[in-house]
């Protein structure tokens, strides 16, 4: 899978893309009590979208993939201001990231990413306490109306399902509510999807942090 998202890495930023990002990215400030002075981890950031995004919002950012051409594109992407972004290729689900961050962000990953569970565990483990998620994805999509009739990945993500996943970790205020939307024609059929963002917290105090 990550050779095919190396072959998409020089095209990915299309507008609708980039402004998805940027209403995401809007959406989770407001959602989240972000600080200047927190690490966000990017998981599967792709080419780092919302991760540059949030930039503006915190002092550091991690952008991982396991993709190396999109994150070859990130790199690019950021190349301005090196001291505020990390890229790491790295698989969560079966490495640590060595590190401890406030935020873990996600954009349109988490259905590519085989075992979900293990992305969870990774990043309630990443996080401080009192850290925040804000995990954005495509709503459940039984009939794979959305992506390829090949699509090997998840079929959406069901967000209730999420939150209950979440709650079991031990995160707290799991809300889940829809954070934009998507239209997209497949088979000569135009359709609307929608893209929900959850969110939450560990227990204990995000404070700032040097």
């Amino acid at each position: 899978m990550a050779t095919d998202f190396d072959a998409e890495a020089t095209g990915w930023d299309t507008p609708e893309k980039v402004d998805r990002a940027r209403v995401l990215a809007a959406e989770i400030v407001r959602r989240v009590p972000v600080r200047q002075e927190w690490t966000a981890l990017d998981v599967g950031a792709g080419t780092g979208l919302l991760g540059r995004e949030l930039g503006h919002h915190v002092r550091r950012v991690v952008l991982t993939d396991t993709s190396a051409g999109m994150l070859d594109a990130a790199r690019a992407a950021t190349a301005d201001d090196p001291g505020r972004y990390v890229t790491r290729r790295i698989d969560l689900t079966r490495d640590p990231l060595g590190e401890r961050v406030d935020l873990v962000v996600s954009a349109m990953a988490l259905h590519h990413i085989p075992d979900t569970g293990a992305i969870l565990a990774a990043i309630r483990d990443a996080l401080n306490p009192g850290g925040w998620v804000a995990l954005a994805d495509l709503d459940a999509d039984p009939k794979n109306h959305f992506h390829s009739d090949d699509h090997d990945g998840h079929r959406g993500i069901d967000r209730d399902d999420l939150g209950r996943r979440l709650r079991d970790l031990g995160f707290e205020d799991v809300t889940a509510e829809t954070g934009t939307r998507i239209r997209k024609t497949k088979h000569d059929v135009e359709r609307e999807f929608t893209v929900f963002l959850v969110t939450g917290h560990l227990p204990g105090d995000a404070a700032p942090r040097g």
